[in-house]
């Protein structure tokens, strides 16, 4: 049995109000080399039935208790059988037309995560868009994960931290660029993200993100921090001039 290119990954608790619309958006690109997966942390409203009428569309549901979202991603990822695994959130859609171009990416096999666009919905009339940045990683997390598609097997050996609440993600991604794993970018778009839930706490993301980085740059942070500031300070001269 061929084992499938991607391994989609949502993980749910009490989305009852936006899980259809994760679900329908799962559904229109939904084909024998993509599995779905739902993590629920036992949602106490009526995010499971809307789940499990879904029917066949959900390859995996698993439904227990977990100490934090980064738990039940790591319950996902032991889950998955995928080349690559792309996680979605229960209240964000996929953008269907850029999967084709993606796909044809993955099938090369020569990538360890492939980084697409993200399209942030905040009211305006015009979208922002999120484009991926890797080398800006020492930086700020600059890799949208909605639209990252990363490699199974490393997923499998790194794993997310447990310990952080918000950053975990950008933690991983700077693990990778520290350890010379090979992004790649893609000008399509394949993810719709709407702001808001745990990671619109700016004071606690800014907090792991400056903890990720004293602790993965090391003897380098201090010459990131002294790079940001003087970034900052000719922003604010160009802007006063």
């Amino acid at each position: 049995m061929q084992l499938p290119l991607i391994s989609i990954i949502t993980v749910t608790k009490n989305c009852a109000t936006t899980i259809g619309k994760t679900l329908d958006s799962v559904a229109k690109i939904k084909s024998a080399d993509i599995e779905y997966i739902i993590i629920d942390g036992v949602s106490t409203d009526n995010t499971l039935d809307i789940v499990q009428s879904a029917g066949s569309l959900i390859d995996q549901l698993v439904s227990e208790p977990d100490t934090g979202i980064y738990n039940a991603m790591n319950k996902g990822i032991k889950h998955a059988s995928g080349a690559y695994i792309l996680f979605i959130n229960g209240d964000d859609e996929l953008i269907p037309e850029g999967f084709s171009d993606v796909r044809a990416a993955l099938r090369l096999g020569d990538v360890d995560v492939l980084c697409a666009m993200t399209a942030v919905d905040d009211n305006s009339a015009r979208p922002e868009m999120l484009v991926a940045q890797p080398w800006h990683l020492p930086f700020y997390n600059s890799i949208p994960h909605p639209s990252a598609f990363v490699s199974s097997a490393l997923l499998k050996q790194y794993g997310f931290r447990e310990d952080l609440r918000i950053a975990s993600d950008y933690d991983l991604f700077l693990r990778l660029f520290i350890d010379r794993r090979r992004f790649q970018k893609i000008d399509v778009a394949t993810a719709l993200h709407r702001r808001g839930g745990a990671s619109g706490n700016t004071l606690l993301s800014e907090k792991e993100v400056e903890q990720i980085k004293r602790e993965q740059l090391k003897l380098f942070y201090p010459l990131v921090r002294l790079a940001q500031g003087m970034h900052r300070l000719r922003k604010k001269v160009i802007k006063a001039g």
